[in-house]
């Protein structure tokens, strides 16, 4: 039998999924640390309206460490110091995001075809401000110029606190092999004392154990949880078989539509819950007409009346 994970969960931040409510429902079960979904960094200095209520922490999610992205050196500090009035554990800088939208800014994964300016950016931040600064990214632009070894060694000289890989490289995007060999071959750089944080495609207990076998520090999981933050205590009771209920899911549905409700208005919270169907009813047989009636809700009481009669039909 192999042993059990013994090294901390993170939630990753996720665009339009790390919203206060499911950063609540993943530490409930079981996340060790939570991350906001990474904010414009120009959004924040303009004092957007969304963008600030993203930023508004809660006790009980604690740890918590809110993300900014951009390419602007001044905007990023500017941002980051408005940031930290809000008490997060932590700045995260986005250095890896690969989706089109954010790389055609010049930010997330771009800041990698300019190693320069990305130690700018961060090195600045560092300056400026007195809480931990972090930085997650990925190996590198593409296979020809994975730079990730070197990369670390410089965050660290300059202040980072920690550095979270998603072991691809930006041209990867989500699919192919994971290439974890990275991450060992960091782990055993002994000039390397910062904590390194492995991320990307662990799903299951296995590839948890396979992720803390290379040595990193802790496990970030993202694509994982949606749908399913049990995720974070099967990985820690070494659950191989995941044995919730219908009910069980039903509840949790429930209870996070609940949240939403609270969170955000009646509109938002219906179209912010459909993120979350998919995955919440995956593996549940028969379900996509009980998705697509609860994607057609035009009221949170029609959803929770669809959900009570689950309930009731899950009992006998």
């Amino acid at each position: 039998m192999q042993d059990k994970i013994t090294i901390p969960l993170y939630l990753a931040p996720m665009d339009n999924i790390s919203d206060y409510p499911f950063r609540l429902i993943c530490k409930k079960h079981g996340a060790d640390f939570v991350y906001t979904e990474f904010i414009s960094a120009e959004s924040i200095i303009r004092d957007s309206i969304k963008s600030l209520k993203k930023m508004h922490l809660h006790s009980s999610e604690q740890p918590c460490g809110i993300q900014i992205f951009g390419h602007d050196v001044k905007a990023m500090c500017q941002a980051a110091i408005i940031v930290q009035q809000y008490q997060p554990a932590e700045i995260n800088i986005n250095c890896g995001c690969p989706i089109k939208k954010i790389v055609n800014k010049g930010a997330g994964a771009a800041l990698l075809q300019d190693i320069p300016h990305l130690l700018k950016i961060v090195k600045e931040i560092i300056q400026n401000i007195h809480i931990p600064v972090t930085v997650k990214t990925r190996l590198g632009w593409d296979e020809s110029s994975i730079c990730i070894e070197d990369l670390v060694l410089r965050l660290q000289d300059i202040g980072v606190k920690k550095v979270i890989i998603h072991a691809r490289t930006k041209k990867q995007m989500y699919s192919g092999i994971v290439q974890t060999q990275y991450l060992q071959a960091i782990k055993q750089n002994k000039n390397i004392t910062i904590p390194i944080i492995g991320n990307g495609d662990v799903r299951t207990l296995d590839e948890a154990y396979k992720m803390q076998q290379t040595g990193v520090d802790g496990i970030m999981i993202g694509r994982g949880a949606i749908g399913n933050p049990w995720i974070f205590e099967n990985i820690k009771q070494n659950k191989t078989v995941d044995n919730k209920t219908i009910y069980d899911i039903i509840k949790c549905i429930q209870y996070h539509l609940a949240l939403m409700k609270e969170y955000y208005n009646e509109t938002t919270a219906l179209l912010s819950i459909r993120k979350h169907y998919s995955g919440y009813f995956k593996n549940i047989p028969n379900s996509k007409f009980i998705r697509l009636k609860l994607m057609d809700c035009n009221s949170i009481d029609a959803a929770t009346s669809i959900l009570e009669s689950l309930l009731s039909d899950s009992n006998q």
